[in-house]
């Protein structure tokens, strides 16, 4: 008799289970609404525009972002305003996507960017108060953007950013001549970059709201790390061998933060241009913006 009732109760039990799932799937499902960026977001490349955003990298930040709300500023003159489609989602671009952007001054860059963004808000729907992602020369150069514009950055992410200048600018000065870019490695000799954070000081700086600077590295290992065309495997050399120091093929470790910002993270894995081609960091700056 007991075993008897035991089977009863486990067949009780299994129909009810049956039920409440037949109950449960009748229910209408409501997937879960991912909370929308309250702030569009700006990007600004670095030195002569040579590391371009990664499509991985663009498609991450669009799919958090979404459509409409990330806006490319390239450094050049050009006014042009054009638009691409990520995955389905449009991108805004300002500029020609062109390597005569990233060649001016810090100050000539900021300018120009600054005279950009005041004509996507005019005209393109760019909000007043924003976040800006920038890479390389152009984390200094969005420092200097802050500045030109208070109350208006919310939040700016600096990616390999030669937050104290870079060795290499010495190297490379030579360069600067036949890419049209002296104005800019000048400006990022370690000497000129001091002179920027006594004029420009982080703890300043005057974001809207409770508003900071966010850094965040990457490394180099060695001639495996490439870059566009070889730059960053002689950039890692020069600062290894002659310098002694460890670096992501431009930014020596350690000086692609300051004090007063927040460093969010070292990518030991990824160098100066994986940076901005990894879908990985596009998820972690996603997780720090507003």
């Amino acid at each position: 008799m007991g075993e008897r009732a035991n089977v009863m109760k486990k067949r009780i039990i299994l129909l009810l289970c049956l039920l409440l799932l037949f109950v449960w799937g009748s229910l209408p499902f409501t997937k879960p609404i991912e909370q929308p960026k309250q702030y569009d977001l700006v990007l600004i490349h670095g030195f002569n525009n040579r590391h371009q955003w990664g499509e991985e990298f663009l498609r991450t930040l669009v799919e958090q972002w979404g459509s409409h709300r990330v806006y490319i500023i390239y450094s050049n003159h050009s006014e042009k305003v054009w638009t691409r489609r990520i995955n389905g989602k449009t991108v805004v671009m300002a500029g020609e996507n062109n390597h005569k952007a990233g060649n001016d001054s810090i100050e000539e860059q900021a300018q120009i960017i600054s005279k950009k963004i005041s004509l996507l808000q005019e005209k393109y729907g760019l909000g007043s108060q924003y976040s800006i992602v920038a890479h390389s020369m152009g984390g200094l150069v969005a420092r200097r953007v802050v500045y030109l514009r208070p109350n208006e950055v919310v939040g700016l992410v600096t990616l390999g950013t030669p937050h104290h200048g870079t060795p290499l600018a010495e190297e490379y000065e030579w360069l600067g001549i036949f890419v049209s870019g002296q104005k800019a490695i000048r400006d990022v000799k370690p000497e000129a970059v001091a002179r920027f954070n006594q004029k420009y000081p982080v703890s300043q700086m005057p974001f809207y709201n409770d508003g900071k600077l966010y850094t965040i590295a990457g490394d180099a290992d060695g001639w495996a790390d490439r870059g566009w065309k070889g730059e960053l495997a002689v950039g890692w050399t020069i600062l290894s061998l002659k310098y002694g120091y460890d670096n992501d093929g431009v930014v020596i470790e350690g000086q692609a933060t300051i004090e007063g910002a927040e460093h969010v993270k070292t990518y030991m894995h990824y160098n100066h241009l994986e940076l901005i081609q990894k879908g990985e960091v596009a998820l972690k700056i996603a997780s720090i913006l507003p």
